[in-house]
């Protein structure tokens, strides 16, 4: 008797089990697995929509207003473990992407401008502007596909993530202006352009080649709605890239100041030591004369 009660509750199990199946299979369908974004996730949410952010408005002095200011180039080594957010991820991961992945695309799509670079002066005029599809798909042999609208006859390029040359970009060139404004009293920097420099062997040795200036005020408005993270102890830390270069989360060098001769620190310092010797001098100017402001 005991057996035939066990065999009964079994199959009405089974049956139960069997119109539960049936039932879940005919309400439920293949997109109610993921998000509004195609996936389902896999780990705790770490970031918010930022596609509305706009980058903090910086109010540029005039120039009867600058009592003080000093011009300097700086080189980021993505080598350097500070600037790792930088250079990682070198796919795209959990919606971040490496900051030359990001520069790629915004002078691609054309919404930046991008300039020829020349370590003597910066142009930033309508006829420096660089030719992408010659400057830099065909001169470095980038896989790109060409489309062509039939009506405007404007070419644009496809590119797969794969074929950006993330991981041969390793340093960036940096101008920036150290400012005092007499009119707010306050001693400031300000970015004025950034350059990616692709590191590569190609087949006579190691060559450095700096791409092409871009107007750090033209990229702010899309820095600073792409997350960064900074840190692998708190992954749930992230900032905007805007926030990294305006908070000076990243670790640089001088290779040049403004001078009468618009020389480089290399062209009259004969060793390292020389150069870093007067790296440090340069850094003391400026800091002595934010002290030197003050003092009365």
């Amino acid at each position: 008797m005991k057996t035939y009660s066990r065999l009964i509750i079994t199959a009405l199990a089974g049956v139960a089990m069997t119109f539960g199946l049936s039932a879940y299979g005919q309400g439920t369908t293949e997109n109610d697995f993921f998000n509004e974004n195609g996936e389902i996730p896999s780990n705790l949410p770490t970031s918010y929509d930022m596609a509305d952010l706009t980058p903090i408005e910086f109010v540029n002095p005039r120039a009867d207003d600058i009592y003080w200011q000093k011009v300097v180039y700086r080189v980021i080594d993505l080598r350097e473990k500070m600037n790792y957010p930088l250079y990682y991820p070198l796919e795209v991961v959990d919606g971040r992407e490496s900051f030359f992945n990001i520069l790629f695309k915004l002078v691609n799509e054309k919404k930046v401008p991008a300039f020829r670079f020349s370590f003597e002066t910066e142009k930033f005029t309508k006829d420096n502007l660089i030719d992408f599809e010659e400057d830099v798909l065909k001169k470095f042999e980038i896989i790109y596909k060409t489309k062509t609208n039939a009506t405007t006859k404007v070419k644009t390029f496809e590119v797969e993530d794969a074929d950006i040359p993330n991981a041969e970009v390793i340093k960036y060139y940096l101008k920036e202006v150290w400012f005092f404004d007499k009119n707010s009293s306050t001693f400031n920097v300000k970015i004025i352009s950034i350059c990616p420099v692709l590191v590569t062997d190609r087949g006579v040795g190691t060559q450095s080649f700096a791409l092409f200036w871009i107007p750090f005020d033209n990229l702010r408005p899309y820095l600073v709605q792409r997350e960064v993270m900074i840190t692998d102890h708190n992954n749930g830390l992230r900032m905007s890239y805007d926030d990294l270069f305006i908070k000076r989360r990243f670790s640089s060098n001088i290779y040049k100041e403004s001078n009468l001769q618009n020389r480089m620190l290399l062209d009259y310092n004969a060793t390292p030591e020389d150069v870093k010797r007067e790296q440090q001098r340069i850094k003391q100017d400026i800091l002595n004369e934010e002290q030197d402001l003050w003092e009365y």
